[in-house]
């Protein structure tokens, strides 16, 4: 069932609620200590892999036109929808800055090293983009190859392997949660923000099974089976899948929080595995 314009509105500003403790307790403290840099630059990579897409489908790829992710052509629910990508796009890329900005316990000589990965990533997603929203020709034969090529590697390739890094990404919060000294709380980790976007990401993940277009009817004469749902998660699943991994790791960064401020590390946390991963 389609999810109605009103409610990606809601949801779309749910998602910035959601982000406000955070950005604030940074604002207030003027320090980023306890939270990873990396974790940062793994959920931004993310979230500009799927703002990059439905700029993709929405913007460069609009005369195309495509079966499934967006309709033909857009409409103001899809509109909405790169709406939210957008909106959460550029707030990671806010929290990502002011981690950048404001001094770490951690990570002191890693800023230029997550800069340029970011900086690198950028190059092969949301910049060549632009420049073709702005500069080429839509309707020129070299432009559809282009962009063809442009979809199919991303697609296929560069988002299943950016879906993976929202696996890591709690990985290395955890480490740095549990590295710090039993009692001496989250630091600039707003445990606020984990529980208010573990809730609006739990929201978000099943909302976006009803906002993305599939032709389920066109796709093995109506029956659901292995095909059909690889390509279903291949073509628009992935938002889903994605949000509802971001959702679940909040929920247990915010537990693992609460519980090494309460009674220090767990006891299979041995000697030597609260080390920094990447060095610091």
């Amino acid at each position: 069932m389609a999810v109605p314009n009103w409610l990606r509105i809601v949801l779309l500003l749910l998602t910035f609620a959601s982000f406000q403790p955070q950005l604030r307790l940074l604002w207030v403290r003027r320090d980023s200590s306890g939270i990873s840099l990396y974790y940062v630059l793994l959920n931004l990579i993310v979230a500009t892999e799927l703002f990059t897409i439905s700029f993709f489908y929405v913007v460069n790829n609009r005369v195309e036109g495509s079966q499934f992710f967006v309709h033909v052509p857009p409409n103001v629910g899809d509109r909405l929808n790169l709406a939210q990508f957008a909106l959460t796009w550029v707030l990671w890329v806010l929290l990502f800055a002011a981690c950048l900005a404001y001094p770490s316990d951690r990570y002191r000589g890693r800023r230029t090293t997550v800069s340029a990965i970011y900086g690198s990533f950028l190059l092969i997603s949301v910049v060549p983009l632009f420049v073709d929203a702005a500069l080429d020709d839509p309707f020129d034969q070299y432009h559809k190859w282009g962009l063809a090529l442009f979809g199919i590697a991303h697609i296929f390739l560069v988002n299943f392997i950016v879906s993976i890094l929202g696996f890591v990404a709690p990985y290395l919060q955890a480490r740095d949660i549990i590295a710090r000294p039993p009692g001496s709380g989250p630091g600039a980790l707003s445990l606020v923000g984990l529980a208010a976007q573990a809730v609006v990401f739990a929201l978000l993940a099943p909302a976006w099974l009803g906002r993305l277009v599939f032709p389920w009817e066109e796709l093995g004469a109506g029956i659901v089976n292995w095909n059909v749902l690889k390509a279903w998660w291949q073509l628009v699943g992935f938002v889903a899948f994605d949000h509802a991994v971001f959702a679940i790791a909040q929920a247990f960064l915010l537990w693992l929080a609460v519980r090494h401020a309460r009674h220090g590390s767990p006891p299979a946390v041995r000697a030597g595995e609260t080390d920094p991963l990447l060095g610091r």
